[in-house]
């Protein structure tokens, strides 16, 4: 009777994550597992009913691994397993020497692993012996498959080399182990298209940090670059492109929130074939679930007609979660436009997507339309879809909310090319509700009165997480059963035409698999990120269909300025069709041409060529070649595009010699750094010969005494673009001095010849006066032997430059540490008494170091007291605890219950 007045914890809705999970031998496979006087008696069904971020406390007593889903369950990252805890003791503290908690039938290559988690390991019987028999090769380990690096496969009769599949192939596969840094974990994928050098690339978020892979060759990826960040379950990242009118070139930067408390990382992808480096963490939110941009193409991640890009920062640790809004006028450095300052919990903003409407409903049922349509915001607010006019980017106008059957977490969701419906994912129906995988369809007709018309359920109970509409096709990350493709010609009746399962163990609601896809790469390719195995790349085999196939002849075309273009447009198939169009301005605007929308249509029996003419405007500016984009989409009745859906359009002026500029406006360097060389270009054109020479200014750099340089000439012939450099050497000296700097010009005798960017200024950073950073562990601590320990430290330094941290371990009984190169690191505690000290060194640009230490005191457990005879006082001690903790009364219950959540 007592046990019943056991406390609850009910999950709250915007922070569904970082709560403890339950189990224990004499428990029951029911419920949510989150009550610690009612655990459940299996890891699995713990896991099946946890949240990603939750954590597995497994009492003492011996479990076993049956299955390989059972150990990708124990080893799992998104849903830690640790053992070594108590039931009697109401799981209060990890002590695995103490509390001994065994698992059996574990293969020895994840014993290790399983050791410290604080499990005791009875390694490989019979159980898995044959799965996993490295002599056996008739045995094939789908752990195995996903570990390892795939090469490409097709998709056959329902398998590509292993993975199950239907109408879509694998292109290529990059495992966790092949990313810098060792991260146990992968989450949220973008993609971009450099559009300066046409390379595709995967942005790719990590448990410790970002990487970017070069997919430009699909069939064999590379990683070009990696950041590192603190430890956290949860990445987003978007991408921002824009021409810059100055370099005369395109910049991109990718944008990156997490949980932990990292702030918002700033990455720049300008140099991507020497890598990516972070400009800035700005901590205006210090973390944030998810981020999204508007007003941008998602294929390019360049602004849409007449729009003017924008951030939004969902779920951030201020406001209640609120959704926030920031200008990209200074892409390295966001403004605040927009923030609820009453937000409240009930505001959170899981996620967002959003789309400019300019039909009736810019009149009827936006408040703040213009002349260029109205901003229509759809926020993903846990418990419902909340529908916002954010036209103006200082405030937001609520304009309706679309509710469901079976809600309980409402995720995210995209919209379909015509603008008339909104697909919605909720997290969690399939765990809570025991649903297969179901999706919610809403009419958005009426902004103010969003109505639910339709409802997709999948052969599956995996779980559906994010997803994204490109022509008439949905791309939705589904969790354990991988990558689903859904037919929405009809959005509210979807068909499912494909799938690719990078997940090949179970289809269970848990958070294992596919976390994100990213379905937009002008190539066509989907990228994949699965949290358990890293990336993929998928071939797309979805798009066959009677109606027609329709695609642009070209990927690109030309134009003289002042002419006209006939653009055309192909089509196979015999069915009745249409197809959307729209101009996406580059490095040429709108005014340039006269064209920005509209729509081609074929009859029943018709696949004749149609035309889009564009007229260009002329102009008296000897100006670069421009190029702008027109984009194909919203094909009707089952048509679907093809590739290239996508075209560039160069318009050439009578005079394409381009122009000279530098690639930057500031060049930061180190007074150690010896020999510079610094990057001319030449842009838009390579008619004709050109010449410039540069000079040298001093500043408070003097030449002679800080730097040596010439003046000289730069010359590049007919037909050449080739970049070049110019030299200089660095004077390192003695003196303390503040930071210097000179300037670099370029001259021409015709002016026209040297774009906007024509100097740029050096600055000198001096190691006298660089001061070293400073390094801060947590405090002291005591530890159960076998226990996991975190190792918390931070960095900061003077000079806001980027720093590497490296723990290392100066005393006691040796361990091995996880992440020593991350300000948060962890190990496993011996299983003996002992005292450890690490040290946290952090190191600057110019290799001034900082350390601090922490002593972490181990304790081991007292030798077990001569066994009790006096029957029941292990349930009597389990009961009177209990009456001491909780009491009986309904207020020392409810206080209970607030102390276990």
């Amino acid at each position: 009777m007592i046990l019943t007045l056991g406390c609850s914890q009910d999950v709250q809705a915007h922070a569904e994550h970082d709560k403890a999970r339950f189990v224990a031998t004499t428990g029951h496979d029911q419920g949510t597992c989150n009550n610690r006087f009612r655990p459940c008696k299996t890891v699995s069904f713990a896991v099946k009913n946890a949240n990603k971020g939750d954590t597995i406390l497994v009492a003492q007593g011996q479990y076993s691994i049956k299955s390989e889903q059972d150990l990708l369950y124990f080893t799992g990252q998104i849903v830690p397993v640790l053992g070594g805890f108590s039931l009697i003791e109401q799981y209060q503290g990890q002590n695995p020497d103490t509390y001994q908690t065994t698992v059996t039938g574990v293969p020895v290559a994840y014993a290790q692993q399983l050791s410290q988690q604080g499990f005791h390991v009875i390694r490989d019987t019979k159980a898995l012996s044959k799965s996993y028999s490295s002599n056996d090769s008739r045995q094939f380990s789908k752990i195995k498959l996903m570990q390892n690096k795939q090469v490409s496969s097709p998709c056959i009769n329902g398998n590509a080399d292993g993975f199950a599949c239907e109408n879509m192939s694998l292109l290529a596969h990059v495992p966790l182990a092949d990313f810098p840094n060792s991260p146990s974990a992968a989450n949220d994928i973008w993609g971009h298209v450099d559009l300066n050098s046409k390379k595709e690339y995967a942005i790719i978020g990590l448990k410790n940090g970002v990487s970017v892979v070069d997919v430009t060759s699909p069939t064999s990826p590379a990683v070009v670059g990696s950041v590192q960040g603190l430890s956290s379950t949860w990445r987003d990242i978007k991408v921002y492109q824009y021409f810059d009118a100055a370099l005369l070139r395109w910049q991109a930067y990718a944008y990156s929130t997490t949980e932990a408390n990292e702030g918002l990382t700033i990455i720049d992808l300008n140099d991507l074939e020497n890598g990516i480096t972070v400009v800035n963490r700005q901590t205006t939110d210090r973390s944030a679930h998810n981020i999204y941009i508007s007003g941008i193409d998602y294929t390019l991640n360049i602004a849409t007609a007449n729009q003017t890009p924008a951030v939004h920062i969902l779920g951030s640790n201020q406001y209640g979660g609120a959704f926030r809004s920031y200008s990209l006028g200074d892409p390295e450095t966001l403004g605040t436009t927009y923030r609820n300052l009453q937000g409240k919990p009930k505001d959170y903003s899981h996620d967002a997507s959003s789309l400019v409407v300019k039909d009736a409903r810019a009149q009827t049922d936006c408040i703040q339309t213009s002349n260029n349509g109205c901003l229509v915001f759809l926020d993903f607010n846990e418990d419902s879809l909340i529908i916002w006019d954010h036209t103006d980017k200082n405030q937001a106008i609520r304009l309706g909310t679309g509710t469901y059957p079976n809600a309980e977490y409402t995720h995210s969701g995209w919209w379909t090319e015509d603008k008339q419906f909104v697909i919605v994912h909720d997290e969690l129906d399939e765990q809570r509700r025991g649903l297969n995988t179901t999706l919610n369809i809403f009419d958005i007709s009426s902004l103010s009165s969003p109505t639910l018309v339709g409802t997709w359920t999948g052969p599956t109970r995996a779980s559906d997480h994010n997803g994204f509409v490109r022509g008439n096709r949905y791309y939705m990350s589904n969790y354990e059963r991988g990558l689903t493709v859904l037919d929405i010609t009809d959005p509210s009746t979807p068909l499912e035409v494909g799938f690719f399962d990078t997940y090949p163990v179970s289809n269970n609601a848990t958070f294992n698999g596919a976390w994100g896809v990213y379905p937009f790469l002008p190539s066509g390719n989907i990228l994949v990120s699965d949290i358990n195995s890293g990336l993929y790349i998928i071939q797309d085999q979805t798009l066959a269909n009677e109606t027609g196939n329709i695609a642009f002849s070209a990927s690109q075309v030309s134009v003289n300025e002042g002419d006209n273009l006939n653009i055309e447009v192909l089509k196979t198939g015999i069915g009745a069709t249409s197809v959307g169009y729209e101009v996406l301005p580059g490095s040429a605007g709108i005014e340039d041409i006269i064209l920005t929308s509209g729509e081609l249509t074929w009859a029943n029996n018709d696949n004749q060529t149609q035309s889009i003419q564009l007229q260009t405007t002329p102009d008296a500016l000897d100006e670069i070649t421009e190029t702008l984009f027109i984009r194909l989409f919203d094909p009707k009745n089952s048509a679907t595009l093809v590739q290239p859906s996508m075209l560039k359009v160069s318009i050439i002026d009578a005079l394409q010699q381009g122009k000279i500029v530098f690639a930057t406006n500031e060049i930061k360097v180190k007074e150690t750094g010896s020999n510079i060389q610094i990057p001319v270009t030449r842009q838009g054109g390579s008619d004709g010969a050109l010449t410039v020479t540069y000079e040298f200014t001093s500043g408070s750099a003097i030449l002679g005494e800080d730097v040596t340089a010439s003046n000289g000439t730069l010359e590049w012939p007919d037909g050449n673009s080739t970049t070049q450099y110019i030299n200089i050497s660095l004077i390192n000296d003695n003196e303390t001095e503040i930071q210097e700097s000179l300037q670099l010009t370029l001259q021409a005798n015709e002016t026209q010849v040297l774009g906007q960017q024509s100097s740029v200024d050096i600055i000198i950073r001096d190691d006298e006066s660089n001061q070293p950073p400073t390094a801060t562990t947590a405090d002291d601590i005591e530890v159960n032997s076998r226990q996991n320990v975190v190792l918390n430290g931070s960095g900061s330094d003077p000079e806001v430059q980027p720093l590497n941290y490296q723990w290392q371990q100066i005393s006691g009984s040796n361990v091995t540490i996880n992440n020593a190169n991350n300000p948060q690191a962890s190990f496993t505690a011996p299983n003996t008494a002992s005292t450890l000290t690490f040290s946290l060194t952090v190191t600057d640009d110019f290799g001034l170091i900082s350390t601090d230490s922490i002593v972490i005191t181990v304790i081991a457990p007292n030798p077990e007291p001569p066994p009790n005879n006096s029957g029941g006082g292990s349930v009597f001690g389990l009961i009177l605890l209990m009456l001491i903790r909780c009491g009986i009364s309904r207020k020392s219950v409810e206080k209970c219950s607030n102390q276990t959540q």
